[in-house]
């Protein structure tokens, strides 16, 4: 299946798609909410990444599905199920995750970027944080509970208002050295400057 025959069943009505495979594919600016890609394999092709920048993703099932190295700048994935995702390599700039659930997915990676990035109330339980920089992004009220962070993971100019990180290995910073950026913490407190 490519691009374009998605986009037919789609405006088809239909919304199942489980278990496809669309390597490299292109759905910049595409609307396909409440769509079930559960188990697909989107990720970049030999050629670069796959493309859903500013795509409207909000209410899909990607459980179990492959996203490695995909630019989703702009996107909106807000109340998204991508429950076990492999999003090593993606791009994930200015991007809405609002109440996303990504518990247990893979984020990070070689020339992976998390930037500008809203992940409010988002659960990343289990989430296995992995070479990646947290930058300029939202985790208010976000739930990091048994999620795993490598010594390369950290948050930058991050707001962790409310956020919980229970049985997770990562220890929130006590200071930042100046030109370090910021952080917001749990309690409101905020670190650097």
């Amino acid at each position: 299946m490519d691009a374009e025959e998605l986009l037919q069943r789609y405006a088809a009505g239909e919304r199942d798609f489980p278990g496809v495979r669309l390597r490299g594919v292109f759905l910049d600016n595409a609307k396909l909410m409440e769509i079930n890609l559960s188990g697909a394999d989107l990720s970049g092709a030999d050629l670069g990444r796959a493309k859903l920048n500013r795509a409207n993703l909000s209410c899909v099932k990607l459980c179990g599905a492959a996203l490695c190295e995909v630019n989703f700048t702009g996107a909106n994935l807000s109340r998204a199920d991508l429950r076990g995702v492999n999003l090593k390599g993606s791009g994930i700039i200015n991007a809405d995750l609002t109440e996303a659930i990504l518990d247990g997915a893979i984020i990070g990676g070689e020339e992976s970027v998390i930037e500008g990035a809203n992940f409010n109330r988002a659960s990343l339980r289990g989430a296995n944080f992995i070479m990646v920089a947290l930058i300029q992004s939202s985790f208010r009220g976000a739930i990091f509970d048994g999620a795993t962070f490598d010594s390369d993971s950290g948050f930058n100019d991050s707001d962790l208002t409310g956020a919980s990180f229970q049985v997770s290995n990562f220890r929130l910073p006590e200071y930042i050295p100046p030109g370090g950026g910021r952080i917001i913490l749990p309690d409101g407190r905020t670190l650097g400057g």
